[in-house]
């Protein structure tokens, strides 16, 4: 088999990506002696790098892409220059920018799936012009890991299964070595737990409850891990659990959180990114999964113990029409207790589904009822543990908006009468134009009475209005540390993530903060402003595409659309001097990008359109 430069795009989750490394051993085997180009999250950048089977890893942010056309078009042209013969794009759930990346390297073969989750009918209606090569996935409730074996299977590879991976390096050993070392940690009495959902329909409030006794009588330890947004409610959880425990959410990459997972005789958490880590490094695993896309991404290893409450309004794909996920947060501890003994107790040729049996379940009248979940895994595939149980924890289901305010782990203290005064002096000397003076008082003030998030966030904005976005951001994420919901850190963030164009990030944590407090003023307007500037950026792409297309017409028209409501919109004045020189209307180009040299003298763009209008013969 011929060599081949094989470019390589997935820029979804973490989750998904350790799933889709399954595949390349078996491509590797293909096309041996190929090298392939991985394009991914810049986050997930260190999953690739280590990987014996990856060349070149070109670790991208996301929102950038979509918003920056340079950003945009420079990682195409240097995908372009490589020149690949294949371009596979094994994601499901269809994304633009995969498509965009992965159509416009102008790659001899591109490949895809042909029934791709979420595609839009006129963009589906066009992939076979845009793609080589289309490769039809199974059924709707087909595993993941099954429709990569399609995927495999349709460019000639058959395997029989698949298992997700993660490389690591010997500097991630040792790391996880010594943490075990300097911690005094058995791995044979060590559980790792991941207790964190990334939403409040997602996270289990009781694990601490259902495992508590169980790390008692075995003299377990616990490692927390999780980036820096798990810290506070894997503390609450490793508070409620009593023995002894690391917390190093937010302390270890994703690498090192392989090889701590490596050591544990048993992990524990929520359905994401860890929890296929820890299939992927060979360590049993007890996942709390709820109803969302149950059956899709697991159980697919006979590592996993899945612990659910089935209910009829399962593969809602995460909208709840209800006040809390009853499908998660409504999971009795024993249930989740039961299914860590037996996992302990006994290794298993299959994955096992334990089941909060139906004679446990009864809901009220707004309540969903139970039902059998055989519409998403099959008894042959699966091994179902309906659980019954006498005993009793006390365990009292809460709301949505009560589980975040739980999983802050933060109660509101009564400011000292020192504190209160030192945000009235500093915010008159803010009102007065002297933050200097401000932050120095506020510094004194954090130096005596460091616990009250007050005091820091009014650091963080005196850092902010001083232009320290770095040290305002690391204030902030302290805050965040130990109260992960802090409504105006989160609402800070948001705005140092708007003002460097992370439009993605500042999206994530507003739409985090809004489902703690749905009515904060200042959250709402900061999405209002995001969205309208996503809205803008949506047309400024568009007028490039006709631009790319020679329809300059259709491009006028949306570039003055974006014009009149903001005349001094840099990057749409560029385009129109663009569109003026493809028209031959050299004067009109001129006076347009002189515009955005008024704005921004930098402009490079600008420049180099200018130069060549100028020295045109």
């Amino acid at each position: 088999m011929e060599t081949k430069k094989i470019l390589w795009v997935r820029l979804d989750a973490i989750g998904d990506n350790v799933l889709a490394a399954s595949m390349f051993p078996h491509i590797a085997e293909k096309f041996p002696g190929s090298s392939i180009t991985v394009v991914c999250q810049q986050h997930i950048s260190e999953l690739y790098e280590a990987s014996p089977y990856v060349e070149r890893v070109i670790g991208v942010d996301k929102m950038r892409v979509y918003l920056d056309s340079k950003y945009r078009n420079d990682i195409l042209q240097t995908l372009q220059e490589e020149k690949f013969e294949i371009a596979f794009d094994t994601t499901f759930s269809w994304d633009e920018l995969t498509d965009f990346f992965a159509v416009g390297s102008l790659a001899k073969e591109r490949v895809t799936f042909e029934n791709q989750s979420g595609i839009p009918a006129n963009i589906a209606a066009k992939k076979l012009h845009a793609f080589t090569k289309l490769i039809k996935a199974g059924g709707v409730y087909e595993t993941e890991m099954e429709k990569y074996r399609d995927f495999l299977r349709g460019i000639g590879i058959d395997v029989s299964n698949l298992n997700a991976t993660v490389w690591t390096t010997q500097d991630d050993e040792k790391f996880a070595d010594e943490a075990f070392a300097a911690n005094n940690l058995e791995p044979e009495k060590t559980i790792a737990l991941f207790a964190f959902g990334r939403s409040h329909l997602r996270t289990y409030p009781y694990y601490g409850k259902a495992v508590a006794a169980v790390c008692r009588e075995n003299n377990f330890s616990v490692i927390a891990l999780g980036d820096t947004a798990a810290y506070g409610f894997n503390q609450s959880c490793l508070n409620d659990i009593g023995v002894s425990s690391i917390n190093l959410s937010g302390k270890t990459t994703l690498r090192q959180t392989a090889a701590i997972l490596k050591r544990c005789r048993l992990s524990l958490g929520a359905e994401t990114g860890i929890a296929h880590i820890a299939c992927a490094v060979g360590v049993p695993n007890v996942i709390v999964i709820g109803g969302g896309h149950f059956g899709r991404f697991m159980p697919y290893s006979p590592l996993t113990s899945l612990v659910a409450l089935p209910l009829e309004c399962y593969w809602c794909d995460w909208i709840c029409k209800y006040g809390r996920s009853h499908c998660v947060t409504d999971i009795a501890p024993e249930v989740v207790e039961f299914a860590v003994k037996e996992t302990l107790r006994s290794n298993s040729e299959r994955p096992r589904l334990f089941l909060h049996a139906k004679t446990q379940w009864n809901p009220a009248d707004a309540m969903p009822p139970w039902k059998m979940v055989d519409k998403f895994v099959t008894s042959g595939n699966v091994e179902i543990i309906p659980v019954e149980f006498t005993q009793h924890f006390d365990h009292i289901p809460v709301s949505g908006s009560e589980l975040e305010s739980k999983l802050s782990g933060y109660k509101s203290k009564e400011k000292p009468e020192a504190v209160s005064l030192a945000l009235k002096i500093a915010t008159d000397l803010r009102e007065q134009g002297k933050p200097e003076e401000a932050l120095n008082v506020i510094e004194k003030a954090v130096e005596e009475n460091s616990a009250f998030p007050d005091l820091l966030n009014f650091k963080a904005e005196l850092k902010l209005q001083l232009g320290l976005l770095e040290e305002a951001k690391t204030i902030l994420w302290n805050i965040i540390m130990s109260v992960p919901f802090d409504v105006n850190a989160m609402n800070n963030i948001a705005v140092i993530e708007i003002i460097e164009k992370r439009y993605d990030s500042a999206l994530g944590v507003l739409q985090r903060l809004l489902e703690v407090e749905p009515n904060n003023e200042a959250a709402l307007s900061n999405l209002q402003f995001i969205n309208n500037n996503l809205a803008v950026q949506s047309r400024l792409i568009d007028a490039e595409r006709f631009i790319m297309n020679k329809d300059y017409e259709a491009a006028r028209s949306l570039l003055n659309e974006i014009l009149e409501a903001n005349s001094a919109h840099e990057d749409a004045l560029a385009d129109l001097a663009l569109v003026e020189t493809h028209e031959g209307n050299y004067d009109a180009a001129l006076k347009d990008l002189q515009k955005v040299l008024n704005i921004n003298p930098q402009n490079e763009y600008a420049l180099q359109l200018m130069e060549k209008l100028l020295l045109r013969e």
